[in-house]
């Protein structure tokens, strides 16, 4: 309990008195000057508005029209030194690798026509062709 009303007693001692740093104060005890406020912040009012000199418009400058860009790009050109995946008729989405012709489809779902893909039989690289 001595302890508690110490630390309450130093505490109201430096209220009263003050910590010592002099916030708000310069370096000759003057007092700071006070932060810039925004304008629409001010509280006596808006001030007077501002006189214009010329009552016409003047036009705004055209703003340079940007290329429309395509909703969707088009497929990747396939390298012309890969070969072509071969199409398994009924089976969309599945395709034979050029290279292990008498292997497992490979499955190719989720990858657009014209794709550099490797067959995984062989890590050799194939084109997706159009299913």
């Amino acid at each position: 309990m001595k302890k508690l009303l110490g630390v309450v007693a130093l505490i109201g001692s430096i209220l009263a008195t003050g910590c010592g740093h002099n916030a708000g104060t310069d370096d000759n005890g003057t007092p700071a000057p006070l932060p810039q406020t925004n304008a629409t912040m001010n509280p006596s009012g808006p001030g007077p508005e501002p006189a214009t000199t010329n009552t016409a418009e003047t036009p705004t400058p055209p703003t340079p029209e940007t290329p429309s860009t395509p909703a969707t790009p088009p497929p990747p050109k396939p390298a012309t030194n890969y070969p072509m995946g071969i199409v398994i008729p009924g089976k969309k989405g599945f395709v034979k690798s050029p290279y292990a012709e008498y292997a497992e489809p490979v499955d190719v779902r989720g990858y657009p026509p014209g794709t550099a893909v490797r067959c995984p039989y062989t890590n050799k690289i194939f084109i997706v062709p159009q299913t």
